[in-house]
């Protein structure tokens, strides 16, 4: 059994170059998207207002999720309420024809986020 631990922060910028790699997909989807609605007659807004519980526990993955969804166009974070139970967002989306869509796609985008701001878990070697 060898002592080895893995470094704090150890696979971060691996795990940090895959969620702005999808971000950046993400960002640029979306303003295709108004971009398209914005030059269209017409319009295709369908929006939905979501209450989305969050895993995040520090304000820093707290702050980062809003920031993010803010900044994606055509989403908005509205409101954070907290409280004895996990934080909730409430999210509005302008083109969220599936509610659950949109709060699955903000349960992706916290996933992928803590995948990265937090540590990764120590490997235990085997005996």
């Amino acid at each position: 059994m060898t002592g080895r631990t893995r470094a704090p922060g150890g696979g971060r910028p691996a795990a940090a170059a895959h969620f702005l790699v999808w971000f950046t997909g993400e960002f640029f989807r979306a303003n295709a998207v108004v971009l398209r609605e914005v030059l269209t007659p017409g319009h295709t807004i369908d929006p939905a207002i979501v209450r989305v519980r969050l895993r995040s526990r520090s304000m820093v993955e707290i702050a980062s999720i809003m920031s993010l969804i803010s900044l994606t166009p055509g989403t908005l974070a509205l409101n954070l309420t907290t409280g004895s139970r996990s934080p909730e967002l409430i999210v509005h989306g302008m083109h969220a024809t599936d509610p659950e869509q949109l709060r699955a796609s903000v349960q992706e985008m916290e996933d992928r986020l803590l995948a990265f701001l937090r540590r990764p878990a120590p490997e235990e070697d085997d005996a």
